[in-house]
């Protein structure tokens, strides 16, 4: 089955659609779905308060958002299965501990998408904002699985302690990419701000394009050409086409094994 909601029309504050998912509506009625109350702000709405609701057939669980803006909050939160598809912006925390399915944004994604994301596939045709994979204020454990891809531009700290999965940025990142990485793999295809891969602990970050700097705790290791990154060493790894400078660390921390691969071509300076 497939739910649709159709925003109404445009709102000034925030609503939250944790408490509703693809699979948890398989065997409602669009009655029972206008009636589940979410938060707005500090007071309590219905679904049919704000959302026109239509239901059809599907072959797999799937909710559809159409209207969508940044005002619509933690979409896809905890999903495990089915799919998502946002027509529009989508607010914060997008895909907050998503475990399995699929979530595609035709739009921009405010910040915190794929906290903590555990599976599954985010995929933002837009620019995504500040924090995407990251953890939780004050927390240690990011994104752990899953693949998240952003089409365009993405903000400061993504995958910050991220410990598994792939994070797709095909525009340009801001500051403190890879902040504290301990696993998983990071591929920037633009440009990337200042302190890369600080305190990174595991895991690789690629850029393709220019690096604001290389902190002085990293390691030069060499050029490499096509190099196959592998953060395991089970797994089949990922082949990245291009002449890379290769780097390890962050040596600020003990014996680290992080990898920090940075294109010669774009950055020719790098090494002189």
């Amino acid at each position: 089955m497939e739910l649709i909601l159709t925003l109404k029309e445009d709102i000034t504050v925030p609503v939250e659609l944790d408490a509703i998912l693809p699979e948890k509506i398989q065997d409602m009625s669009e009655e029972d779905i206008k009636n589940i109350e979410i938060p707005q702000g500090r007071a309590r709405i219905k679904i049919g308060d704000i959302f026109d609701v239509e239901l059809k057939d599907s072959e797999i669980p799937k909710m559809t958002v159409k209207n969508s803006s940044a005002k619509l909050k933690r979409i896809g939160e905890g999903m495990t299965t089915g799919e998502i598809v946002v027509e529009g912006d989508a607010g914060m925390h997008l895909g907050v501990e998503m475990k399995g399915g699929k979530i595609v944004v035709n739009g921009n994604a405010d910040n915190w998408a794929g906290q903590g994301m555990k599976g599954g596939e985010i995929i933002i045709k837009g620019n995504a904002e500040d924090y995407l994979g990251s953890t939780y204020r004050g927390g240690y454990k990011g994104m752990s699985g899953g693949t998240l891809i952003v089409e365009g531009d993405a903000g400061h700290e993504i995958g910050e302690h991220m410990t598994n999965g792939v994070i797709h940025v095909k525009g340009s990142a801001k500051s403190l990419t890879g902040i504290h990485l301990s696993g998983g793999i990071i591929i920037i295809d633009g440009d990337v701000g200042d302190r890369i891969g600080g305190e990174m602990i595991k895991g690789a970050i690629v850029v393709k394009g220019k690096v604001g700097n290389v902190l002085p705790t990293f390691k030069f290791e060499g050029i490499v050409e096509d190099p196959v990154i592998k953060i395991r060493k089970k797994d089949e790894g990922v082949k990245v086409e291009g002449k890379f400078y290769k780097y390890s660390g962050d040596y600020c921390l003990t014996k680290p094994k992080g990898q920090l691969y940075i294109s010669v071509d774009s950055n020719p300076d790098l090494r002189k």
